[in-house]
């Protein structure tokens, strides 16, 4: 998971990237609501962490003017015990949930992830994720759509579940590059274009089979899901091609 920590001080900074680190998430931390809205034209993330006291805006103002934008990166609040009605002022602003201080690191985790699974399409459990008419096996790496095996390498696993999870959100190439080959990964663009190429042939993420997976220019990918009379069977498709790498 990718995660944007919007907090002014350092230390709670630190102890929240140690714990979310450790469970295998990225982390990039902002000192102010202004430099996190920078980012955005550049970059996406699964979650935002904000902290309810802003030095140049407050937390909900700034989850505000994200709503405004049509920007649905899920909102955690960060707040001191002692503010009851500032959380529930936050959370009527378009929060989707608070954590007060100081932060212990197991509730931090849960928070953020059930929230993401709450704002995730489809349905998730330990093991398995489904959307549409797609399965995806967690433990295996076995996907099959409607039924039929269909045979993707490890990256392109991850950069479909990614998208699957993602649907009608546009990803950045940044965010791609981390949740697929990691956060210090140097993967060429044109890697890059060819697993997105290569997962939207063997899944069909075509119009005329209910999807469009297509560039954002300057930005990365957004897959929509379209709207269809009738999808045609897995066996009327072209066929995929085999042997990618990856």
């Amino acid at each position: 998971m990718r995660v944007a920590i919007v907090v002014d001080d350092r230390s709670v900074v630190s102890e929240m990237m140690e714990a979310l680190t450790a469970d295998g998430d990225t982390c990039h931390a902002f000192p102010d609501a202004k430099a996190f809205l920078h980012a955005l034209p550049r970059e996406s993330f699964d979650s935002c962490i904000v902290d309810l006291s802003q030095p140049t805006l407050s937390g909900p103002a700034l989850v505000r003017l994200l709503r405004e934008r049509k920007q649905t990166v899920p909102a955690l609040i960060l707040a001191p015990r002692d503010s009851e009605l500032e959380i529930i002022n936050a959370l009527a602003s378009g929060n989707d949930d608070f954590l007060v201080k100081p932060v212990r690191a197991g509730e931090l985790r849960a928070r953020l992830r059930a929230m993401v699974r709450r704002a995730m399409p489809g349905r998730a459990d330990g093991d398995s994720f489904e959307y549409d008419r797609f399965q995806f096996n967690l433990k295996t790496l076995a996907v099959q759509d409607r039924g039929v095996d269909v045979d993707l390498t490890q990256k392109e696993f991850q950069l479909a579940m990614l998208m699957l999870c993602n649907v009608g959100k546009p990803l950045s190439r940044g965010h791609i590059r981390e949740a697929v080959w990691g956060r210090n990964s140097e993967v060429p663009s044109r890697t890059l274009d060819t697993h997105v190429s290569r997962v939207r042939t063997k899944l069909s993420l075509r119009p005329e089979y209910g999807y469009l997976l297509a560039p954002v220019y300057s930005y990365g990918y957004r897959l929509e899901h379209l709207k269809v009379n009738k999808v045609p069977d897995v066996q009327e498709r072209a066929p995929a091609f085999a042997g990618a790498a990856g």
